[in-house]
C-alpha cells in the first residue's frame, strides 16, 4: 500500500477513491476544440451543446463456397471519421471565426477533443468542414450545426499522449498530485506524502505560505526548495499550506498538489 493512503480519507473507510476512478465520464466535460490558424492557440468551439465522435470502417466480403456453416466472412477494411457538433451560435467568438474563414477557404482544420475536467485531450486530428449550417427559428436561439470529416487518422490521445497538452485557454494542463501532511517526528516537523509517486527521472520541489499558494505553469523552471521525497521538512508553520512541486530532469513543472501543513507541536 501507498504511504499515502495509510493516512488519507480515514483509510479509504468511506471514501473509496479508488473505485470512483471507474466512474463513466460526464458529457458535458468533453468539448471539441479547434486550432487557430497559425496553431498558436487552441479554442474550445463557443455554445457547444452536442457533440458526436463517429469512428466506422469499410467492410470487405472475403466468403467463398467453402466457408463454414454458409455465413457471410468480412474483414475490416479503410477506416473513417468525423465529428458532429451543435450548439447556440455565437458570431463574434473567435473560434466560429476560424471555422468560417476555413469553410469559405476550403481549409482543412486542426481539431482537437478535450476532457474539460480533468485537462487531458482525448482525440485530434486533421478535418475538413463540409456542413456549416446556422438555424435562426422565429421562436428560439440562433443555433448553428457542424460537421467535421477527418483527413487521415483520428488519434487517441489517451493511448498516445502528446506533450505539451495544449488545453483551450493556451496553458498546458498541470496534472494533480494528492498531498498530504501529518505531524513529524521533530518539534516543527512534517512528515510529506505525494501520491502519485515520483515519476522516473523526475525532481521534487516545495514551498510553503499562506493560503492560497500560486500554481507554476506547466513547463515554468521551478527554483523553489528540493525534496527528495521522503526526508521530514522542518522549520514549518502549522496552518500554512505546502506545495510538492514534480518537474523533469531539467526542473520544468509537470505536477503540483498542496496540503494544509501539519506539525509536531513542542
Amino acid at each position: 500500500m501507498n504511504k499515502l493512503q495509510l493516512f488519507a480519507f480515514d483509510s479509504n473507510n468511506y471514501c473509496d477513491f479508488s473505485s470512483s476512478t471507474a466512474k463513466a465520464m460526464a458529457g458535458k466535460d468533453i468539448l471539441l476544440c479547434v486550432f487557430s490558424s497559425d496553431g498558436s492557440e487552441l479554442l474550445a468551439i463557443s455554445g457547444q451543446q452536442g457533440l458526436t465522435i463517429n469512428r466506422s470502417a469499410d467492410s470487405i466480403e472475403i466468403t467463398s463456397k467453402d466457408t463454414a456453416g454458409g455465413w457471410k466472412s468480412k474483414i475490416a477494411g479503410m477506416k473513417e471519421w468525423s465529428i458532429d457538433n451543435d450548439g447556440l451560435y455565437v458570431p463574434n467568438d473567435e473560434s466560429h471565426t476560424v471555422l468560417s474563414q476555413a469553410f469559405e477557404n476550403g481549409d482543412p482544420v486542426c481539431v482537437k477533443v478535450i476532457n474539460g475536467k480533468t485537462k487531458k485531450g482525448m482525440f485530434g486530428g486533421l478535418a475538413v468542414i463540409t456542413d456549416y449550417p446556422i438555424e435562426a427559428p422565429y421562436d428560439d436561439a440562433v443555433t448553428y450545426s457542424l460537421t467535421l470529416k477527418g483527413m487521415g487518422a483520428l488519434v487517441d490521445l489517451l493511448a498516445s499522449p502528446v506533450s505539451p497538452d495544449t488545453m483551450p485557454d493556451g496553458s498546458n494542463a498541470l496534472e494533480t498530485l494528492t498531498v498530504v501532511s501529518v505531524a513529524g517526528e521533530t518539534t516543527g516537523g512534517s512528515s510529506i506524502y505525494v501520491n502519485p509517486t515520483l515519476g522516473a527521472g523526475n525532481k521534487y520541489f516545495y514551498k510553503t505560505g499562506a493560503a492560497p499558494l500560486e500554481y507554476p505553469a506547466y513547463g515554468e523552471t521551478v527554483s523553489q526548495t528540493a525534496w527528495n521525497g521522503s526526508a521530514e521538512i522542518a522549520g514549518l508553520s502549522a496552518e500554512n499550506q505546502i506545495m510538492i512541486i514534480e518537474t523533469d530532469s531539467a526542473g520544468k513543472a509537470l505536477k503540483a498538489g498542496t496540503a494544509v501543513i501539519t506539525v509536531k507541536s513542542a
